[in-house]
């Protein structure tokens, strides 16, 4: 099988979209479950009057609502992206750059036109 270079960029491109985006979803749940949390400052800056007590517990419950699925999406990514650089399982490397595509669009799109370009680069399992 000839080694190629696009398998390896579509891997490094969801491994870059499914982190960077893994460690901000993180950021935002940890934040929203300690102290005022992010959408309360962020509702100040905007607003320029803090979280009441009653939709504090709304603006938290937002957050996971949010933070959550951009984290299994972000796995899906990064577990895309090892595996298309040991080239391996086309079928899930393609779902994940569609996963990356949906969290970072610049970095899914070529993603996913490199996977699909390099299909025949892959082992088939």
């Amino acid at each position: 099988m000839e080694r190629t270079w696009k398998p390896v960029i579509a891997g490094v491109l969801n491994i870059i979209s499914g982190a960077v985006h893994l460690l901000g979803a993180i950021f935002i749940l940890t934040f929203g479950w300690l102290g005022d949390g992010f959408f309360n400052i962020l509702w100040y800056g905007m607003v320029g009057t803090p979280l009441t007590p009653l939709t504090q517990p709304v603006a938290q419950e937002l957050q996971a609502t949010v933070a959550i699925p951009v984290i299994v999406l972000s796995i899906l990514a990064i577990i895309a992206g090892i595996y298309a650089i040991k080239r391996r399982g086309w079928r899930l490397v393609l779902i994940g750059s569609i996963c990356g595509a949906l969290l970072t669009w610049f970095l899914g799109l070529p993603a996913i036109i490199f996977t699909v370009l390099s299909k025949n680069k892959f082992q088939l399992t």
